[in-house]
């Protein structure tokens, strides 16, 4: 028999689409192929057409997954740049400050932002570009932290927090 001939019997049998029974097994059940194979009576090989043809497979959905998260943080990036003047002029440019070197850090937090736009979804520097993005904000959260006399407090109960695992494995 062929695939889809197994599908119209399926279909037919559970009085369903063949995509929502897939949907069933593979992401609620999360069924390894030889059960759902088994189950549906139908081959394995089958089952693995059918799953990899509606993307059910357990890599699959999480490519898909990231592939959602990407899309939707490069529309927040392109939301957050759609004013910014990339060629504005630096307030703090000459000076050798706490405050200069935070103002250079958001413009670099831009760019790279902006980089991540103008890539291809798919290219494979755009895990690096995240991983900037990624230490630039939390260099900026620490910035503001000293700025605001919190940062040794946060560093005190890290500190705290690991004294106290490290205590707990001895």
């Amino acid at each position: 028999m062929t695939n889809k001939e197994y599908q119209e019997i399926i279909e037919k049998k559970y009085g369903r689409p063949l995509k929502e029974i897939m949907y069933e097994l593979c992401v609620v059940r999360d069924v390894v192929p030889t059960e759902g194979a088994n189950e549906l009576g139908v081959p394995k090989s089958t089952f693995l057409a059918w799953r990899n043809k509606f993307r059910f497979g357990p890599l699959q959905r999480k490519a898909d997954f990231a592939e959602k998260i990407r899309d939707k943080q490069i529309r927040k990036y392109k939301q957050e740049l759609q004013d910014t003047e990339f060629e504005r002029d630096f307030l703090y440019k000459e000076e050798r400050s706490i405050r200069g070197f935070k103002e250079v850090m958001e413009r670099f937090l831009e760019l790279e932002k902006y980089k991540s736009v103008l890539n291809d979804p798919d290219a494979s520097d755009y895990l690096f570009i995240t991983m900037r993005i990624a230490t630039i904000e939390q260099m900026l959260n620490y910035l503001t932290q000293y700025e605001q006399g919190r940062l040794h407090e946060a560093f005190d109960k890290e500190y705290e927090y690991l004294r106290m695992i490290a205590n707990k494995e001895i």
